[in-house]
């Protein structure tokens, strides 16, 4: 069954060659495979990070490794194609384990985890009409990360059409057709039990309007709207902001509304060929949400810091950003990632687990009936030249928060677990409780290069939850 699955996966990704070599090969007298070549881009990031929870109700140290780089033909015609790696080694999340095996062996990296891969990420051929028709259209065919305000746009793939105009500042167009697709916050989900080939058929169609920065530098306003359905899985999914900024000698201002909502289908389905994902919905107890949805506002505030000779060229800038965010209905899990395009604050609260259990994923914690949540949060930082340090503030107050192993075995062994699944999304050994707590987070960052920077980061959350999380991370941007 493997080399089956194997053989039909590599089947589509040769056809996709063939129609690509199809194009190229047309006024192929013309055409030099130098150009494809030396015409080429490299895009993407690689980074090494260490992460270490500690306190009450956590306990864990690990390493984590991960690279990403695509690259892209030189255009034909309009035409390119893009092959990119993703290699993906240990875990954000040290929940109860710790650093020994991350090495991996003496003879090279080896898949020892559900998280671990190295593989061809992205696969597709892309079309700019610029020169032939004199339009900024892009069509895109193949597998790719998916890039909307609902995904995470590093893990989250699909494979199908996507297409995108800027013809006009005020209202560039995005339309999107998934066929075949996986959300990393889903898929983990389910860890303990689906199999490493996951994926879902339900078809999604999306559909995207927003303004460019050339409209929102001339009229100071910006916003989004895009909206998503997939069938037999979600009626639909919206994720709207408006924002206005303006400039008052060196100081800038910005104020931004965001909403997101979604709604589950009746008689929900997942097609899947994982048999958890196809009986999520129907033969456990997964107590859902039907209708879900938040808000958030936020304000940010710069001074910029300039030099003497170059008062347009700043050197940096005094920040400060305060917000609040909460939910309406009867659940908050309102996108396919747990952040998605949210402009939100905290550096932990919503980003301990790998799971991504918390916020705002439609399988986390906003995916429950009656769940619910409220934050306030601010931010103060400086900005000097290749240096950064900032610190974020947040109370959050919810009736379901997923806590990891030390805790849900121990400070709240007698509570009752919210997770009111059969199978358990998350794993069982994870609780879902209500908790209210605040974060106190400080960061510095240090950018070697255009290319190169660094992170050190310490959260601590205290209350109802009491854990701390030290993260150190340098990254690479291609």
């Amino acid at each position: 069954k493997k080399v089956s699955k194997m053989i039909t996966k590599l089947q589509k990704h040769l056809l996709i060659l063939v129609m690509a070599f199809a194009v190229f090969s047309v006024n192929s007298n013309a055409v030099r495979l130098m150009d494809v070549i030396e015409n080429a881009t490299l895009d993407g990031f690689a980074f090494g990070r260490f992460v270490n929870v500690h306190g009450r109700d956590a306990d864990g140290s690990r390493w984590q490794l991960r690279l990403k780089p695509t690259i892209t033909t030189g255009q034909i015609a309009g035409f390119s194609a893009s092959v990119g790696i993703f290699f993906s080694k240990g875990s954000t999340t040290p929940d109860g384990n710790n650093t020994d095996g991350d090495i991996s062996g003496s003879r090279g990296d080896i898949v020892s985890a559900f998280v671990d891969r190295f593989n061809i990420a992205d696969f597709y051929v892309t079309y700019n009409a610029l020169d032939s028709l004199n339009t900024k259209t892009i069509l895109q065919g193949g597998q790719k990360s998916v890039v909307t305000p609902f995904n995470d746009t590093i893990l989250d793939r699909a494979l199908g059409i996507f297409v995108q105009n800027t013809d006009l500042d005020f209202l560039n167009i995005s339309f999107q057709w998934w066929d075949t697709w996986i959300s990393d916050d889903i898929f983990i989900s389910r860890a303990n039990t689906t199999p490493a080939a996951a994926g879902l058929g339900n078809n999604v169609f999306v559909l995207g309007f927003n303004s460019s920065k050339d409209f929102t530098k001339s009229t100071r306003f910006s916003y989004n709207f895009w909206y998503a359905l997939s069938h037999r899985f979600l009626d639909f999914m919206i994720f709207a902001d408006v924002g206005y900024s303006f400039n008052i000698g060196k100081h800038a201002f910005n104020a931004m509304v965001q909403s997101t909502a979604a709604r589950i289908a009746n008689q929900p389905t997942l097609f899947s060929n994982s048999s958890d994902f196809n009986t999520l919905f129907s033969s456990n107890t997964y107590n859902y949400a039907k209708n879900r949805g938040m808000y958030n506002i936020r304000l940010d505030y710069k001074y910029n810091l300039t030099n003497d000779s170059e008062s347009n060229s700043p050197n940096g800038y005094i920040g400060a950003s305060l917000g609040l965010a909460g939910s309406f209905l009867n659940g908050y899990g309102t996108m396919f990632d747990n952040t998605g395009g949210l402009k939100l604050g905290g550096i932990l609260w919503n980003n301990f687990a790998g799971t991504e259990a918390n916020g705002f994923g439609l399988f986390g914690s906003g995916g429950f009936n009656n769940s619910s949540i409220f934050l306030v949060y601010g931010k103060a930082e400086f900005n000097y030249k290749k240096f950064g340090v900032s610190l974020d503030a947040v109370f959050v107050t919810t009736s379901h928060f997923f806590v990891l192993k030390k805790g849900s075995s121990g400070h709240f062994a007698n509570l009752a677990n919210l997770n009111n699944v059969t199978a358990n999304l998350h794993g069982s050994a994870n609780k879902f409780v209500p908790v209210s707590f605040l974060e106190l987070s400080p960061a510095i960052t240090y950018k070697f290069t255009s290319n190169i920077s660094a992170v050190l980061q310490y959260g601590y959350l205290m209350g109802d939850l009491n854990m701390g999380r030290i993260r150190a991370q340098v990254n690479y941007v291609f």
